[in-house]
């Protein structure tokens, strides 16, 4: 019965089922779609991946510009590509890798930029140097020889080395005559030099070796003025009547008459000076020496010194008055309007009366220009004015006169007579003698400070004056054997209107609105005048003499530190030097500035001169020459030259590369400069040619990337500052970036 009932089961479930057998267990299943993926360099759009799976997986990929998300998970899904702009020039290729048990792979590939970066390739230097570029040195804080702490001569010879590898042509040395000052300007004796920096055999040894290497020498030389202590003006100062060297100063009793009358020729015919003023001194006793005591009265302007054996005083820091001999000393209020002071006095040239301790505007008392010495007991009246101008020194006995002096007292201004006849004066030949001794010992040039003050600001009179020492001068050049002319330039410090009438006395002047045109052109990001300023230079200079040669300088030692005005940004030095660097005229460039000097003169000249840090310990570093007022904080190692030689992409290293550039290409050295016209307020740019050579020269001055389109063949690149690459005709320059092509 009951296999009957098993058998009828059976058959039932045969007949429900259809006669079919179970389904098998589900298997495992993977795939990825699509198997390849294909991006231009300007793709940005997301591409996808679809991934179909019955278990986890994990992706990886073969470069890292290729970016998945997500990299991991389970089951079906869609990932999301993307790939990083392409940099380079050609296509590049990479994979994706999916899977966990079972694996696929995406191919990716990327189309290129397009662009080439920009290599430069410059043509080999062949050992001419033909830049121009000058090289202002400071003698006493370059470099020191022998350890005393002031640069001298060898301290020079020995790193011509590293003058010449900056690429100059040229030294424009400081005054370096006996002086009674650490910078030289009041030349005591133009026929000698000073000993704190060596003898005349030692000058000699340099300018020998400087020309050894191709590099000139070129003096400066003070026609202004000499130093109070040259022994012309001392001999003045013993016998101003009788002094053999008289006629070489300005001298007068009676200057405010004299004036009048037009009998001081230095003012070439004006009538009252624009700078500086007279000081009085006496023959004789030329000041005092003991015990005085001083009384003055505010309210009537007298003040009454009598020698006495009263103890000294000590001068209060502060007063209403002062007494002024070599330093300022106050004096005790004794009454309403009365002072009194007794010490122990020491001068050779008198004293003053002052209300302060500066030489503001009205704050100095002193002899009117007819006024005698002062008198022991005996009230003398003081002269002042508004401008302080006509107020003489206060003198003890003798016989007193009257000198001008444009700048200070220590300076007293050279007499050329009148300018229409200054060949005949004895101060004309004896300067241009003593030039005649520089230029037969080998110097190449002279560089001649404040020609506007020879007469007194009057251009008229200065042209002809600088036009007949010029002629004299460069006549004693040709008799020493040259065929070429003497270079001579001026420092007419003023606005290129009047700079500009300065070549027709000088064969070359500086272009003192240079420096300013680059620092508000890299301070605005905004070039579209530069080109058509640096062309009107040069037109007007060479329409007034056609043999002119415009001296561009960014600053010189009289100035702020050019990196002051461009805040410091070592980007914009780079540039600043790269346009200096590729402008025609002839570049001067001021000691410290290829190193990234800064400073400003608010606390003293000294600090915009200061010495060579020739290596990372200081060693040769010459600050006694700056009376030891340098800015430690600035002269730290790694501003040094020893630093910034070992530094690929120094400033240094820069300035010694587009010097180099400047001495291999004669279009860059001496060519013709015309617009290039690129588009772009941030872009100046001109081409540089001469004879068959022609470059194009492009800067961007703008804080940012540009792009220009350039028609010209940019596939001989010789320079390049900062970044740069090549998409078909655009040039894509990066901040503050300059390139040079060879056309």
């Amino acid at each position: 019965m009951k296999k009957i009932v098993w058998i009828l089961l059976a058959a039932f479930c045969v007949a429900a089922c259809g006669g079919k057998d179970p389904e098998p267990t589900p298997q495992d299943h993977f795939s990825v779609m699509p198997s390849t993926l294909s991006f231009t360099d300007e793709d940005a759009s997301t591409k996808l991946v679809t991934v179909t799976a019955s278990s986890a997986w994990t992706v990886s990929v073969s470069a890292d510009w290729i970016r998945v998300s997500p990299t991991s998970g389970s089951g079906n899904a869609s990932l999301s590509v993307k790939v990083d702009p392409n940099p380079e020039e050609g296509p590049r290729s990479g994979s994706i890798s999916i899977g966990g048990a079972d694996k696929a792979v995406v191919s990716v590939t990327q189309a290129g930029s397009g662009k080439v970066e920009i290599v430069p390739r410059p043509a080999a230097f062949d050992g001419t140097k033909r830049a121009g570029t000058t090289y202002q040195l400071l003698i006493y804080s370059f470099a020191d020889s022998d350890g005393d702490g002031v640069g001298d001569f060898k301290g020079i010879r020995d790193k011509l080395d590293y003058l010449d590898e900056l690429g100059v042509t040229a030294l424009w040395l400081s005054p370096a005559h006996p002086t009674g000052s650490y910078h030289g300007y009041d030349v005591n004796d133009y026929s000698a030099v000073n000993p704190l920096f060596g003898t005349e055999a030692d000058f000699k040894a340099l300018i020998d070796a400087a020309h050894a290497r191709g590099i000139q020498i070129y003096m400066d030389f003070v026609l202004n003025h000499s130093g109070r202590g040259n022994a012309w003006f001392q001999s003045v100062l013993e016998d101003p009547e009788n002094s053999p060297y008289r006629d070489y100063y300005v001298l007068s009793s009676n200057p405010t008459a004299d004036v009048a009358a037009g009998k001081i020729d230095n003012y070439g015919g004006a009538q009252k000076s624009n700078m500086g003023g007279w000081n009085a001194f006496s023959a004789g006793e030329t000041g005092y020496k003991g015990r005085l005591h001083f009384v003055l009265d505010s309210h009537a302007k007298t003040v009454t010194v009598t020698e006495s054996t009263a103890a000294v005083d000590t001068p209060p820091s502060t007063s209403d008055w002062y007494i002024y001999c070599n330093s300022f000393k106050g004096m005790k209020k004794t009454a309403e309007g009365k002072y009194e002071l007794t010490i122990d006095f020491n001068t050779d040239w008198g004293f003053l009366v002052c209300s302060k301790t500066d030489w503001s505007a009205g704050s100095k008392w002193g002899a009117s220009s007819t006024a005698g010495p002062i008198r022991f007991g005996t009230p003398f009246s003081l002269y002042t004015n508004a401008n302080n101008d006509l107020v003489g020194n206060i003198v003890f006995g003798g016989f007193s006169s009257h000198y001008f002096a444009a700048f200070d007292a220590s300076m007293p201004d050279l007499n050329y007579g009148k300018y229409t006849e200054c060949e005949n004066s004895p101060a004309f030949k004896a300067t241009v003698d003593a030039a005649t001794k520089w230029v037969n010992l080998g110097v190449d040039g002279f560089r001649l400070d404040a020609v506007l003050w020879v007469y007194n600001n009057v251009v008229s009179a200065n042209q002809r004056f600088l036009d007949q020492w010029y002629r004299a001068v460069n006549a004693a050049y040709k008799a020493a054997g040259h065929s070429d002319d003497i270079f001579m330039v001026g420092e007419a410090w003023e606005d290129h209107k009047v700079e500009k009438q300065y070549y027709k006395g000088l064969i070359s002047n500086f272009e003192f609105n240079y420096g300013g045109l680059v620092s508000g052109m890299l301070g605005n990001q905004n070039a579209s005048g530069y080109v058509d300023a640096v062309n009107t230079y040069l037109t007007e200079h060479t329409t007034v003499r056609p043999d002119a040669v415009t001296s561009f300088f960014l600053t010189n030692h009289d100035q702020d530190r050019f990196a002051e005005w461009v805040g410091k940004s070592e980007a914009k030095e780079k540039q600043a030097a790269a346009l200096l660097l590729t402008t025609p005229g002839k570049p001067f460039v001021y000691q410290g500035e290829e190193l990234g000097y800064y400073g400003t003169k608010s606390g003293g000249d000294e600090y915009v001169r200061a010495p060579i840090l020739w290596d990372r310990a200081g060693r040769d570093c010459a600050k006694k020459g700056v009376n030891n007022k340098v800015n430690s904080g600035m002269l730290k190692a790694d501003i040094s030259v020893e630093a910034q030689s070992a530094a690929e992409g120094s400033l240094l290293q820069l300035y010694r590369s587009w010097s180099r550039l400047r001495n291999t290409y004669p279009a860059l050295a001496s060519g013709e400069m015309t617009k290039a016209g690129l588009s772009g307020s941030s872009i100046a740019s001109w081409y540089m040619s001469s004879g068959s050579q022609k470059l194009l020269v492009i800067h961007n001055v703008a804080g940012s990337e540009k792009q220009v389109e350039v028609a010209d063949d940019m596939s001989t690149p010789v320079a390049l500052l900062g970044t740069g690459a090549i998409k078909d005709k655009t040039l894509i320059l990066g901040a503050n970036s300059s390139v040079v092509f060879q056309l």
